[in-house]
């Protein structure tokens, strides 16, 4: 899930200023409202997934998150015009909710190596993800951006897929 999350996330932070200046036009400027959409929105949903997390479980934040990453991931690489920020502030929604709840959980899955759950939870987010871009590219050097984000898609299903075999640790 961690490795997933961080592609999508490296993904579109790497080529949604591009795609969106060509989308809706307006050149960098418009590329760049949109970086602050996906990472402004992205912060705050980082609270918001603490939050959601004491009202509905960790892990069923999650595997919603996910699953509500598919067609938001989606929707930046195919809705038309100015609407394409609203998909990617439901894209950052999806993809930041779960960010603290993945060092949380590793944490408690792992309570006698709280440093090595952390180290590898974030250090999984923030660093790996870098590997997936590259893939994007290719894809979309050999087709057109679109389908360059529209791969990203994939990786979404796959966190989704692997969240739906977590449970609940058990505090003691």
């Amino acid at each position: 899930m961690i490795v997933a999350r961080s592609m999508v996330t490296f993904g579109l932070g790497t080529f949604l200023a591009l795609w969106v200046a060509q989308r809706v036009g307006g050149g960098p400027a418009a590329g760049a409202v949109a970086l602050v959409v996906l990472f402004g929105a992205g912060a705050a949903s980082t609270l918001l997934g603490g939050v959601l997390a004491g009202r509905f479980g960790r892990v069923r934040v999650l595997q919603v998150s996910y699953a509500a990453a598919v067609p938001a991931v989606a929707g930046v690489a195919l809705v038309p015009g100015p609407a394409v920020y609203l998909m990617v502030a439901f894209a950052a929604v999806s993809l930041y909710v779960p960010f603290s709840l993945h060092v949380t959980l590793g944490q408690d899955y792992l309570p006698n190596r709280l440093g090595t759950a952390s180290g590898v939870t974030l250090g999984l987010a923030v660093s790996i993800g870098g590997l997936g871009s590259p893939v994007v590219g290719a894809v979309a050097s050999a087709t057109n951006l679109q389908w360059g984000l529209l791969s990203l898609v994939v990786l979404p299903i796959v966190a989704w897929v692997a969240a739906r075999g977590l449970r609940s640790p058990v505090r003691v």
